[in-house]
């Protein structure tokens, strides 16, 4: 009850002091205020023994230019120093300060360098202040050499959508046929030595030729150039056809005792659009030669050198058959005997 009587009393008073806080002159009232702080702080900045910790500049240097930093070096470094007011709040804004510049032959051979070191040029440029310590116990670096690595380009073949029928007719060009990275050496060197194209196509009845931009994704500090990749091939619509060739036998028996059971063979081939018409050589025919024979089966194995029109050429039988009169009839003889 106490406390609360309290409460209400103080809020009462509060009430009633309204009217007399609306008279009065706010915009004097901060002025004051204002200039009480400010020469409280210029007091304050006067007095000496102040504590305070700001961030030296820092600039690494060196002298070879293929290389790259893996991760970026430190720009600053937390200096602890003591002084008045005055010289501390020039520090820590900056002025009066030059970055201290490092120069490093080669940085992928320094992996770390001790913030005592810098001791020395720090305290000389904050000469009108004391340096008690550096925060850091050292600066480390991470420096790569450079390379470049050529990364081949190349279009699966099987994944190029084609409209039924419809093949690649020709050689597929890629000009550029390789990309260029370059950039840090131990990326570079973990990257394939190849590179596929993807085709952003539906189904393609025509001939291709055009641009196409890389959709390779480099690791961090490597570059890559080209951009793009001219793309061309043809297409053409394909038939299946098949036609009779005569089978032209080879270093065969003078004395028949050997000859083939067929003397037809059928070949079934594809032809391109463009090729439909061209005609086909009177003098085409089918080899079969006696010394490739296969004694096993008492078969041959033709061979066949088609025109260049003709495609995926297949030769109906795959074999072809012997027939040797003289062991039939031998055969016929001893059954006679038996009987």
């Amino acid at each position: 009850m106490g406390i609360r009587r309290t409460l209400k009393d103080i809020f009462k008073a509060i009430y009633k002091s309204i009217p007399l806080i609306r008279t009065w002159n706010w915009s004097r009232l901060f002025l004051c205020i204002i200039i009480s702080c400010f020469i409280w702080s210029f007091q304050a900045l006067n007095k000496d023994n102040y504590h305070s910790t700001i961030n030296f500049p820092l600039v690494i240097n060196y002298e070879r230019q293929d290389v790259v930093a893996l991760e970026e070096p430190p720009k600053f470094i937390s200096v602890q120093v003591s002084g008045s007011g005055w010289r501390l709040l020039q520090k820590t804004l900056g002025f009066g300060i030059t970055p201290l510049q490092i120069e490093i032959e080669d940085p992928t051979q320094v992996k770390y360098f001790t913030a005592k070191s810098l001791m020395p040029d720090i305290v000389q440029q904050l000469s009108d202040v004391r340096v008690d310590f550096i925060a850091e116990d050292s600066i480390h670096l991470n420096y790569d050499s450079t390379i470049s690595k050529q990364v081949l380009l190349f279009i699966d073949s099987s994944k190029i959508p084609l409209a039924k029928n419809h093949r690649i007719a020709s050689h597929i060009f890629l000009d550029p046929d390789s990309l260029t990275i370059s950039g840090a050496a131990s990326f570079v060197r973990a990257e394939p030595d190849s590179f596929e194209i993807f085709l952003n196509e539906n189904t393609l009845d025509e001939n291709y030729d055009e641009m196409i931009d890389i959709s390779y994704e480099p690791p961090r500090k490597v570059s890559f150039y080209p951009q793009g990749v001219q793309v061309k091939f043809d297409v053409d619509l394909y038939f299946k056809k098949t036609i009779t060739v005569p089978v032209k036998p080879l270093n065969f028996p003078q004395d028949s005792s050997a000859y083939l059971a067929r003397q037809l063979a059928v070949v079934e081939y594809d032809v391109r659009r463009t090729n439909e018409m061209l005609t086909i050589p009177d003098s085409l025919s089918i080899l079969a030669d006696y010394k490739n024979r296969n004694m096993n089966d008492s078969t041959i194995e033709p061979t066949f050198q088609p025109p260049s029109f003709m495609e995926n050429v297949k030769i109906i039988p795959e074999k072809l058959i012997l027939i040797f009169p003289k062991k039939l009839s031998d055969k016929r003889k001893n059954r006679y005997r038996s009987e």
